[in-house]
């Protein structure tokens, strides 16, 4: 289990593979609803080295019935972390009752650590259409959701990635399995550093189920090529994190509010400029946003995906508008794990860490890079372009082939020509059989 109990209960249970619940044992109880929207839902955990975004289906089994009051054009909906997964229209009318109806849930929504699923439907009747003044909801149940419905996680594939922001919040890896105290680096000993230390390893803490054993280093010298985490002012951290992270060195002297143009306003002539090289090529690019836009919509195919390399990732220069940065990525040697907390001042690192370690925000944690900005409180996160495999268990050939299908999903340029090379293969050694088949002259 994963103990949820500061913000719900029952604690999550841990799916590490193929696995049936059944809405009792995930704390839903069989409900009647009278009204228009009925919502519930239940959390489950997957663990850090879940690798399964891009292909597999996890599936809802789901007991329930509805009313003769029930218009067909109401629906089901199945929301996993807050995006929707799937849908299921009612198309009939006169009521009806469903029993274990599957409902298929694309893997691509869970995230390591705890996963909320919700279960809401959205129910039209006549007496809602017609509206009447005056009148009154309706006591007798119109929906009812039956705790005999089943959750069902498939096997998935189980490999580390490194970097993978999305498992430390979740699970607090790599440091949830660290057998020594992980090195902590602090710029300074002051109340806002400490503050900020304190709040990310309690996050850790609560997401592995245990302290995070650390101690300090009063130099980055000391650390060598062993996972360790750094916090502090982004002007002060050592020049091998900026090398590491892929950040931009210049942001170490200009991030941060940028005082003296909000002091002079907006400068017409260089807004003009920037807009007139925004906009160079605009029509060519608009083409290919809408044919990327298409091809993801018909296809579930993006561009990004239609390459045989990664790119390789991007200098990052953090924005006035960010206050604070957290940031992953591998040590010099590739053995371990860096983790970068940082902020343009210590009040910023301060607040925004606090700010941060909200449920809400915590759990948006993803990809390589993500930054905090205290003006609209928000996450915004840098993808991953290429990462590096973990292995976390002795290997199998059941957990390679889960591994293969999910980079192959990803790849699909890698798995076309695969494909074609097989067929190839598979047209000379059938050609090769039938030479030497039949009579000769």
């Amino acid at each position: 289990m994963i103990s949820t109990q500061r913000w719900r209960s029952p604690d999550a249970p841990f799916l590490f593979s193929d696995t049936r619940l059944r809405f009792s044992q995930l704390g839903l109880n069989t409900e009647e609803f009278s009204g228009r929207r009925f919502r519930t839902d239940f959390t489950i955990g997957v663990p850090a080295d879940f690798y399964a975004a891009a292909y597999g289906e996890a599936v809802i089994l789901l007991d329930a019935a509805y009313s003769s009051a029930i218009l067909p054009g109401s629906h089901i909906d199945i929301y996993v972390n807050g995006s929707i997964a799937s849908t299921v229209p009612i198309t009939s009318s006169g009521g009806g009752f469903l029993r274990h109806l599957p409902i298929n849930i694309t893997m691509r929504h869970f995230r390591p650590g705890v996963n909320t699923i919700a279960i809401e439907a959205i129910l039209e009747t006549e007496s809602d259409k017609v509206c009447a003044p005056g009148a009154t909801g309706s006591d007798s149940p119109q929906f009812a959701l039956f705790d005999t419905s089943e959750f069902h996680m498939p096997d998935f594939a189980r490999i580390g990635q490194l970097p993978n922001l999305a498992a430390t919040a979740g699970t607090g890896a790599p440091y949830n399995r660290s057998t020594q105290p992980v090195p902590l680096f602090m710029d300074r000993i002051d109340a806002n550093t400490l503050s900020a230390a304190a709040t990310f390893l309690g996050r850790l803490a609560a997401g592995a189920g245990h302290p995070v054993a650390v101690e300090t280093v009063a130099s980055p010298a000391l650390i060598g090529n062993r996972s360790a985490i750094f916090i502090g002012s982004l002007s002060q951290m050592p020049q091998m994190v900026f090398t590491q992270m892929n950040i931009s060195e210049a942001s170490r002297n200009t991030w941060g509010p940028d005082t003296a143009a909000q002091a002079e306003g907006v400068d017409t002539q260089a807004t003009y400029n920037e807009w007139r090289d925004k906009l160079k090529g605009g029509l060519f690019s608009n083409q290919i946003s809408v044919l990327e836009g298409w091809l993801k919509q018909n296809f579930d195919i993006t561009l990004s995906s239609l390459r045989f390399a990664p790119r390789s990732e991007a200098s990052f220069m953090p924005s006035s508008e960010s206050s604070l940065l957290v940031a992953q990525a591998s040590s010099p040697d590739g053995t371990g794990t860096w983790t970068v907390v940082a902020a343009p001042s210590g009040k910023d690192l301060h607040e925004s860490m606090q700010a941060l370690s909200g449920q809400a925000n915590w759990e948006q944690l993803a990809g390589r890079i993500a930054t905090y900005q205290g003006g609209t409180k928000t996450v915004q996160t840098v993808p991953v372009n290429s990462f590096k495999f973990i292995p976390t268990q002795a290997g199998s050939f059941s957990n390679y082939r889960l591994i293969a299908a999910n980079w192959l999903s990803t790849n699909i340029l890698s798995y076309a020509v695969l494909l074609a090379v097989l067929v190839v293969i598979l047209g000379l050694a059938t050609a090769t059989m039938l030479s030497n088949l039949g009579r000769r002259q």
